[in-house]
């Protein structure tokens, strides 16, 4: 991890987010982006404190797309999971943090609303999920507390050092996410089956940053396979295009 960009989706709370731009201080995060804020900045300013200059040099935007639009791997939170939608199913801060350790590049994290948290489509857009474990009795944490928790994690990680080995590229996983959906959608009927399919093989990638010679070998396997199904590597071809 090159860079830690934080983002904040809809932040309603003034306390909050001058606690979580004092909280950017701390654990070095390197970049702080704001999607469509509610809580007064100016009004933030008191909690933040000496950190107060991080909500004047913040990048803010319209939408979630645009804030991770650069980012090679984003990873949102919720207190919300299950074991029956791939959107929801999650990965704990420490595992979160030691995937983003050896991930090159910038690497977000994605905090939600106070209220309702992330939307299912913001989910959709995050290459990973993470949730904290807390009591079945009151799961949902404060969310300067909720980013506490994330951010000491991924800056314990990101002290270790980089991970050995080779990482995963942008390419392969272009590679691997076109392959994955040009075969789900040649061969499976229900939409919902096909995406998930799809999504389940870019998440495995993106839970093995350094496996390259791996994925690399997945990759061949389902180039083979689609080579075998007529229409298929026309259908690669689409979904390499630029916003497929």
């Amino acid at each position: 991890m090159d860079r830690l960009r934080l983002v904040l989706v809809g932040v309603e709370g003034p306390v909050n987010l001058g606690m979580i731009a004092r909280l950017s201080d701390n654990f070095d995060v390197d970049e702080l982006y704001l999607v469509n804020p509610k809580a007064s900045l100016e009004e933030a300013k008191r909690y933040a404190v000496h950190a107060a200059y991080r909500l004047d040099t913040a990048t803010i935007v319209e939408s979630l797309e645009q804030a991770i639009s650069d980012v090679r791997l984003s990873i949102c939170t919720s207190a919300k999971t299950s074991q029956t939608s791939i959107l929801r199913e999650p990965i704990t801060p420490w595992e979160a943090a030691e995937i983003a350790a050896a991930t090159p590049g910038t690497v977000a994290i994605v905090m939600g609303r106070e209220s309702v948290g992330l939307t299912r489509s913001e989910l959709a857009r995050c290459g990973l999920l993470a949730t904290i474990p807390a009591s079945s009795r009151y799961p949902v944490l404060n969310l300067a507390n909720a980013t506490a928790i994330m951010l000491y994690e991924f800056y314990k990680a990101r002290r270790g050092g980089p991970a050995s080995g080779e990482p995963v590229s942008s390419d392969d996983l272009r590679l691997l996410s076109a392959y994955a959906r040009a075969l789900a959608e040649s061969t499976i009927s229900d939409n919902r089956k096909l995406w998930e399919a799809a999504v389940s093989l870019e998440r495995i990638a993106l839970k093995s940053p350094t496996r390259r010679r791996e994925i690399k070998l997945v990759i061949y396997l389902l180039a083979k396979a689609c080579r075998r199904i007529e229409g298929c590597e026309e259908k690669v071809s689409r979904y390499l295009q630029p916003g497929a």
